[in-house]
């Protein structure tokens, strides 16, 4: 399955280490700066990708939110027929922290909480999973 992780730039570390995971775990994943050349027209690249992928990772820390770029992806992914069963967000950040800074409908939607990189294997767990019923409910399609 192909990954489109989405992440603000600021978190670009976090994110290479949850890439990692999924690449470990099979999965192939889409990270903009491995992707995206200087000069590159990057809205037509990550357009490109975005059609391309069949899920959606959202990463998100407490200040994430105020990337342009990560807001325009969840309004994409939560738009899309394609992504519907397909996104999945990872909050890093202590519990309270969730409540304050993360819109309502990523809380319903599939997410896991952990409070650090460290506890990224039980994501890479649920993401599995999530394909796996998704690809399910898509082939009774």
């Amino acid at each position: 399955m192909k990954i489109f992780l989405s992440h603000a730039r600021k978190d670009s570390q976090l994110a290479r280490k949850l890439a990692d995971l999924l690449t470990q775990a099979g999965f192939s994943v889409w990270l903009p700066e491995e992707e995206i050349a200087p000069g590159d027209n990057w809205a037509k690249k990550i357009g490109k990708a975005l059609e391309e992928s069949e899920c959606m990772v959202i990463l998100l820390t407490p200040n994430a939110l105020e990337s342009d770029w990560l807001r325009q992806n969840i309004e994409y992914a939560l738009g899309s027929k394609k992504y519907e069963g397909r996104l999945f967000s990872v909050f890093v950040a202590p519990s309270p922290e969730i409540g304050k800074r993360v819109p309502w409908i990523l809380q319903k939607l599939p997410h896991r909480q952990v409070e650090s990189a460290k506890q990224f294997r039980r994501v890479i767990r649920d993401i599995k999973a999530l394909g796996a019923a998704s690809d399910m409910s898509h082939s009774n399609a």
